[in-house]
Formats: C-alpha cells, structure tokens, sequence
C-alpha cells in the first residue's frame, strides 16, 4: 500500500491535484468505462445509499426507497454533466437504462430498484 500523500507509480497525477473543492460532482472522462463504474458506485457510497454491484457488467440494484436519489446522484455525474457521457435509453419507475455517447460499442448501464434493502456499501 502506498503512503497517504504519496502516488503510486501508476497513478495519474490529473485524478490527484486540480480538482474543484466546490461540491460540484466530476467525473473524468476517461476512456476506461470499469472506472466510470467504480466511480458511480463511490458516489453512491458517499451518498450513504445501499446498493449491491458485482461488476460493471451487472445492474447496479439499489436499496427499496433509494432509487429515486440514487438515479439523480448518477443522471448529474454522467448525463447532465459536461460533454454528457452517457444518455438516458429507459426511464422508468424503478429502473433507468443509461447508454454511452460513443460511435463504436457504447456500453451500458442499468439502475434497478430493489425489493431489500441492504447495509450501506463499504
């Protein structure tokens, strides 16, 4: 593990320093689409919103009665945001389907709403 303050020699130095302490939600646009996953899934964390994810090939299923919240937690970070990476396909009570703005395989992402209701992701 590397030291608090310190990068890995992997790191990139852009999702270190420079950010915007506003409060405003950024996610990078990066061309890894695991890492907009990972990133959705800390921002539900943050948000305190339970929510069980296996991978980024699985829906994103979310507590019973945090849907609503969650999906206007991901629709700002990835739809309404700049340059709007991913698109609204399906909105429907309790279920979104979201779909990348790119010409060639555009991935996709589901938001399902739960009948449980689990713990707060870690």
């Amino acid at each position: 593990m590397a030291e608090k303050g310190k990068l890995s020699k992997t790191a990139r130095a852009s999702t270190h320093f420079g950010k915007a302490d506003d409060g405003s939600i950024v996610v990078e646009n990066d061309s890894s689409r695991g890492k907009v996953f990972v990133q959705v899934k800390k921002l539900l964390s943050e948000a305190n919103i339970g929510f069980q994810n296996l991978s980024s090939s699985h829906p994103i299923i979310v507590n019973k009665g945090s849907f609503q919240q969650a999906f206007e937690i991901v629709k700002k970070a990835l739809v309404e945001s700049d340059g709007g990476r991913f698109r609204i396909e399906k909105e429907e009570p309790g279920l979104a389907v979201l779909v990348e703005n790119a010409p060639k395989d555009p991935t996709r992402m589901v938001i399902k709403e739960s009948p449980f209701v689990w713990h707060s992701a870690v």
